[in-house]
């Protein structure tokens, strides 16, 4: 180990500047000890090395480190964030810290170095429970919109006319469709002050009398008219229909 570096730990994060549901982020070990292989680039398993948890809840990390090139003893891996933990939505202000569990400083003791980072959540997220949905299987398609929560303190809701279905055959509806068998007639807000809304739909055989071609991709299209630029923003997400 070289003394004047010793071991540091970095977390880069997205361009927003915070974290965010569902995205990855990277991180960086820079420890000497583990650059065993002075003429090539070592791999390292995190098992014993490396922590993870969001809120205080333990959350899986990567398998293995890499270091960044021949001899640099800086290591690098990648951690998910997810977007729930023990059964509910990963929240803003919620912290990421990453433990890195030193063997042998340079005085020869053990020594764990730790980083942080909050959640944040400023981007309006536009996402499904699945991406491969058979025919007749229900789903949730699921947005996270804090400019939909018009009511702290009561459950708000996002029009299924916002949810354009792009398929096959020239398929053009919204999930207001009654083929689609929406569970509510709205995206309801999952709680008060949650800002994520959720509908659960199933996945039809046919659309106003045009059938979907098992194995096509379909999309799925959110028209976001509360944009703080006052703009109207469409967000998109696919899905593939399987076979019932």
């Amino acid at each position: 180990m070289i003394p004047l570096i010793g071991i540091v730990l970095a977390i880069t994060l997205p361009a927003a500047g915070g974290l965010v549901p569902g995205s990855t982020v990277t991180f960086y070990v820079h420890d000497d000890d583990l650059n065993t292989n002075h003429r090539g680039i070592d791999e390292v398993s995190t098992a014993g090395l490396l922590e993870f948890t969001i809120a205080g809840v333990s959350i899986s990390g990567p398998s293995k480190i890499v270091e960044t090139a021949n001899n640099s003893g800086v290591f690098v891996g990648k951690v998910a964030i997810p977007e729930t933990i023990n059964g509910r939505q990963v929240q803003q202000g919620d912290v990421l810290i990453i433990k890195y569990h030193d063997q042998s400083d340079s005085s020869g003791n053990q020594k764990t170095v730790s980083k942080s980072a909050s959640v944040k959540k400023t981007d309006t997220s536009f996402t499904t429970s699945s991406k491969n949905v058979r025919i007749g299987q229900k789903f949730q398609v699921r947005i996270y919109d804090p400019d939909f929560n018009l009511d702290s303190r009561e459950v708000d809701n996002i029009s299924l006319d916002l949810i354009e279905f792009r398929g096959t055959n020239g398929i053009r509806t919204t999930l207001s469709n009654r083929a689609f068998d929406a569970q509510t007639a709205s995206l309801r807000e999952t709680g008060d002050n949650t800002n994520y809304f959720v509908v659960t739909v199933k996945m039809p055989k046919e659309i106003d009398g045009k059938r979907l071609k098992i194995g096509s991709t379909s999309e799925l299209r959110f028209t976001d008219t509360t944009s703080p630029s006052g703009t109207t923003e469409i967000l998109k997400t696919r899905i593939r229909v399987g076979l019932g």
